[in-house]
């Protein structure tokens, strides 16, 4: 039935709620491994050389650098396509296509404007790296584990997260994703501890309906994790990998929640567990930490877009970028206003959204799409980039719910989901939508993978094809590292 396709479409693949079906987490493993991956060394990124950048703290001026909280992005050059040409005609015609008029921007503090509430948690004690906690199994090589007192799974179990401590002025946090709990059958697929992983790579709906089964979660040797990979532009920084267990996205509130047909209390406190984190990351990492790139993939990426004024307030002296993979927001005209009323209601939405931000929490239950803009005011560095195929199937099922006026919301299951699917052009139309909204800003960048084989693929940071050009000429890897230097790039349609 359309209702139960609805729904299993859309949360289906686990990933539900912004960060849909997700994931490589369960390729990941226990072993923290990846069925893709291959040696650190092994990726090939011909266009990595076109890319200038220094690393942050340099004190060099040249534009495109930052600088002790200060970045000038050079956009000198009309943003072109994969294919090298101007972008087609179904860009909008502010986006990708528009010139950007040479320095897109220069940021200078404050980091958040005095204004508005500060939403940072009372600091707790630095971490410790030579007093990690035990886990098993061993941890990767390079990483350490800490139990975070307080922190739990949606299952009441505890949880923390790896580090990866190096010698440098810039960290990066990852959040994991791996679906989302708002029915039986989706709740059985998302992980309810530390101990579960996605089974299958996430990266179709088919490839992604096992459902959740036992392994660790923990980083992968692929990607933006492949330290020993030259083309990596965060080999040298100092790292942060979030596990995903809580079923809501990193963002919730709630505890002993009873959803409908599942028998069990679930504790959705993902906007918790961040408090916490960010409580013990920001003392260890902030009297080095010149920049911070808050990302994930999938619920991990909804959950950086939705956490990141949590993690600049706590951060004040640093400067945050948003780095969003397969999780875009859509404008509420896209992504259904019944759907975010229930997630508001399920997780708790209305405790985690900044109390300041009133365009976010509107009446019918709609807004989250205007939390970006809300950002841009509150934070005058806000920098956001978001990485998504145009038809990506595993995010289509997560929208899927809202067909209808949600009427199968309550009865989805990933085992039908793979049936139905959100209008591919719709989705296309929400990421052409996102960019026009925010493309005047000069602080948003953009890549949006059309190729035939790519365009319904679900996430990429953690994958090969980082090093691949997954549309046109130009690498994923080689995208970012303008980002992070202060280039804001439109790659694609």
């Amino acid at each position: 039935m359309r209702l139960t396709f609805l729904l299993s479409t859309t949360l289906l693949v686990g990933s539900l709620v912004w960060g849909c079906a997700e994931e490589g987490t369960p390729a990941r493993g226990t072993t923290g491994g990846n069925s893709e991956v291959d040696d650190a060394g092994d990726s090939d990124d011909s266009d990595d050389t076109k890319t200038d950048s220094a690393s942050p703290g340099s004190g060099k001026k040249d534009a495109g650098r930052v600088d002790a909280g200060k970045v000038t992005a050079d956009a000198g050059k009309k943003p072109t396509d994969t294919t090298g040409k101007d972008a087609g005609p179904s860009a909008p015609k502010d986006a990708a296509t528009s010139d950007a008029g040479g320095e897109v921007a220069t940021f200078e503090g404050p980091f958040t404007l005095p204004d508005f509430a500060n939403l940072a948690p009372p600091l707790g004690e630095p971490l410790d790296p030579k007093a990690s906690s035990k886990v098993t199994p061993a941890a990767p090589t390079g990483w350490v584990w800490y139990d975070i007192p307080g922190a739990i799974c949606r299952d009441g179990s505890p949880t923390g997260f790896y580090v990866h401590f190096a010698e440098s002025d810039s960290l990066l946090v990852y959040l994991e994703g791996g679906g989302a709990c708002t029915s039986p059958g989706f709740c059985a697929y998302n992980p309810k501890n530390v101990n579960q992983v996605l089974s299958g790579d996430g990266q179709t709906l088919i490839g992604s309906v096992g459902g959740a089964t036992s392994g660790r979660q923990q980083p992968g040797k692929d990607g933006i994790f492949a330290l020993g990979n030259a083309q990596n532009p965060f080999k040298d920084w100092s790292m942060v990998y979030i596990p995903y267990c809580t079923g809501d996205v990193h963002f919730g509130t709630r505890t002993n929640v009873m959803v409908p047909g599942v028998d069990e209390k679930q504790q959705f406190v993902g906007y918790r567990n961040m408090e916490k984190f960010v409580a013990r990351l920001a003392p260890t990492f902030q009297d080095k930490a010149k920049q911070v790139v808050l990302t994930g993939a999938s619920a991990g990426g909804f959950g950086a877009s939705l956490n990141y004024s949590l993690v600049q307030d706590t951060f004040k002296d640093a400067r945050v970028m948003a780095l969003d993979d397969s999780g875009p927001p859509f404008p509420d005209k896209i992504e259904p206003v019944c759907m975010q009323k229930k997630w508001r209601e399920l997780w708790g939405f209305a405790d985690s959204f900044p109390k300041d931000c009133k365009e976010c929490q509107q009446a019918d239950g709609g807004g989250l799409g205007n939390f970006g803009v809300f950002l841009q005011k509150k934070h005058p560095n806000y920098t956001f980039a978001s990485l998504s195929s145009t038809q990506d199937e595993v995010i289509r099922s997560f929208y899927a719910p809202g067909l209808d006026n949600c009427s199968g919301f309550d009865t989805g299951d990933p085992a039908t989901a793979v049936l139905f699917s959100f209008p591919a052009e719709q989705y296309t139309e929400g990421l052409l939508a996102s960019r026009a909204q925010y493309l005047p800003s000069k602080a948003f960048a953009s890549y949006y993978i059309n190729g035939a084989g790519n365009k319904t693929y679900h996430q990429h940071l953690w994958r090969p094809r980082f090093y691949e050009a997954a549309q046109g000429n130009v690498t994923i890897a080689a995208w970012v590292k303008d980002f992070i230097s202060g280039k804001m790039t439109q790659v694609g349609p």
